[in-house]
């Protein structure tokens, strides 16, 4: 795959390439993070302030909706959760998950939400689990103003992301994580180590939170920076304050 022209932000370009890797994403992503995703999803959840009953709330870049029953063991059985992706075989991936959960109180859709529908003040609360490294630092800007836009007053948020850590150790051991172990982890599950790759490219180009939390900082939401395992993984999270500018 030659991306030296092209915008790998794109929206085209990132549902496409999720499209393809749906058939073994999960499973892939368990195996090249040896089980952390899973325990840091659960982390990202429990970070998330304490929701309304009968909320409404959003699961942002929702994937095959890996996040449904942590975010099912925060909120009461009459809440809603909206599960926004822009990757069809993802979403058709969500929606045979969604047949197994005893709660079904997820609507799914295909959305960018970089360019959506959603009413203002409609969210009580809104979370992301390994989603925003896809995008650059614009497309995080804009994505904090839209979280201030859709969230309510006092509504909350939670993200979490996969980043490069502290300590130089875990640092090489990262950098070889993504150029290596990722795009073999894609051939053997693909026969096609190109879209892991670009996976790992995400990654490594994303680097941390810390630019996403001033974005959220700046369009006014009260939030928390934190890492997890030595920065192996960065996230944020806070609440809408009324005139809360921070």
């Amino acid at each position: 795959m030659n991306i030296t022209n092209t915008d790998i932000y794109d929206t085209e370009f990132v549902s496409g390439m999720f499209d393809r890797m749906s058939k073994t994403y999960g499973l892939a992503n368990l195996i090249t993070s040896f089980g952390f995703t899973a325990r840091w999803r659960r982390q990202c959840l429990n970070n998330l302030p304490v929701v309304k009953k009968q909320s409404v709330g959003f699961d942002l870049m929702s994937g095959m909706g890996e996040s449904w029953i942590d975010i099912q063991n925060n909120i009461d059985d009459n809440s809603k959760i909206i599960a926004l992706d822009i990757s069809d075989e993802m979403n058709r991936k969500a929606s045979e998950h969604l047949k197994r959960l005893k709660n079904k109180n997820v609507e799914i859709k295909k959305a960018n939400i970089l360019n959506n529908d959603i009413p203002d003040n409609s969210a009580d609360f809104i979370i992301s689990t390994f989603g925003i490294k896809t995008f650059n630092k614009n497309q995080q800007s804009q994505l904090a103003i839209e979280i201030h836009r859709i969230l309510k007053t006092e509504g909350s948020f939670s993200f979490i992301e996969i980043s490069k850590p502290n300590p130089l150790i875990l640092k090489w051991i990262y950098m070889f994580y993504l150029e290596f172990i990722i795009p073999l982890i894609g051939m053997i599950f693909m026969g096609n180590s190109e879209d892991y790759r670009m996976l790992g490219q995400y990654c490594k180009r994303f680097n941390n939170s810390k630019y996403f939390y001033s974005c959220l900082k700046k369009s006014g939401l009260k939030s928390v920076y934190k890492n997890y395992f030595f920065g192996c993984a960065s996230g944020v999270y806070g609440t809408k304050k009324a005139n809360d500018k921070n």
